[in-house]
């Protein structure tokens, strides 16, 4: 249900989110922010109703912190959520890309590019000519690649909001690097760790460039977290397990930043074993610092 003293103010959206960054894992980044844009949209006894401080035990994860939200405002939750969503288009937020490279000052060059599966698969031949042990490959590498139906990463590019759920659910982008080259190569995929460093590239990542579908997930998340961290007062953000999916290639403008974790898990291998990275500091690591 929408109501005339909760609509769309452009001035305000701008004030409050126009160009502003922000990093989920950062609360203090954008909490005071939805705090400020959230306050003509309460209702006059919405302390009372949502009790900041006062602790609940629910888990961080729960619709139930939407349901709060929804007893404090004056539209119905719905409508919120689609308010915010169209807020942050204006806004930034750090993301991270996660791969396996012996080149990281070519992000910073050239950006990241969307997947490409004549490049991947130039790339694939590459690494099988240069390891002898692959040699059995060479004559029926087409074979393989038939075997492998997945075309659902063509024409895109996957960043995430939360690096530390990337490491720990899908280090494999880290650890191996391409995952449909890691899936052609199958039981050899140990040849990848031969080379590069595992990466984690930062990204500024505007808001425009998502689908309001997109958005609209996110603001659930912003929302339903911003509750918790007003009734609970946790000392950490919940951790968001948050893909992007984008269909354009990131500009080097963009590019911010890169890590190089020293652990995580090889979910790939049984028994999910912890993989140590022999390197966390590269070429350019040393030549920017």
């Amino acid at each position: 249900m929408k109501n005339d003293s909760t609509e769309f103010n452009a001035s305000e959206v701008q004030s409050i989110w126009n160009n502003h960054k922000f990093c989920w894992k950062k609360a203090d980044s954008w909490v005071p922010q939805l705090s400020e844009w959230l306050k003509p949209k309460f209702k006059k006894d919405w302390i009372k109703r949502l009790r900041p401080g006062k602790h609940r035990d629910i888990c961080w994860d729960d619709d139930e912190w939407l349901k709060i939200l929804n007893r404090c405002i004056i539209s119905d939750i719905e409508y919120l959520v689609e308010m915010l969503a169209d807020a942050i288009e204006y806004s930034i937020i750090r993301t991270f890309h996660g791969c396996r490279t012996d080149d990281v000052a070519s992000y910073f060059k050239h950006g990241l590019r969307i997947h490409n599966r004549d490049t991947i698969r130039e790339r694939l031949l590459t690494i099988i000519a240069s390891n002898p042990e692959l040699e059995l490959m060479r004559s029926n590498v087409d074979s393989l690649i038939a075997k492998i139906n997945n075309s659902e990463d063509i024409g895109c590019l996957f960043v995430v909001a939360d690096d530390a759920v990337m490491i720990d659910r899908a280090a494999h982008y880290l650890i191996y690097g391409s995952e449909w080259v890691t899936s052609v190569l199958g039981e050899q995929k140990y040849v990848l760790k031969k080379t590069g460093i595992p990466t984690l590239i930062e990204i500024d990542l505007p808001l425009r460039m998502v689908g309001q579908e997109t958005r609209i997930e996110l603001a659930i998340k912003m929302l339903s977290e911003w509750v918790r961290q007003k009734c609970n007062l946790p000392k950490t953000s919940a951790p968001i397990d948050f893909s992007f999916i984008l269909n354009n290639s990131i500009p080097a403008s963009w590019v911010i930043g890169h890590t190089h974790p020293a652990e995580m898990r090889d979910h790939l291998l049984e028994g999910r074993s912890v993989y140590k990275s022999p390197n966390t500091v590269c070429a350019y690591c040393s030549a920017k610092y």
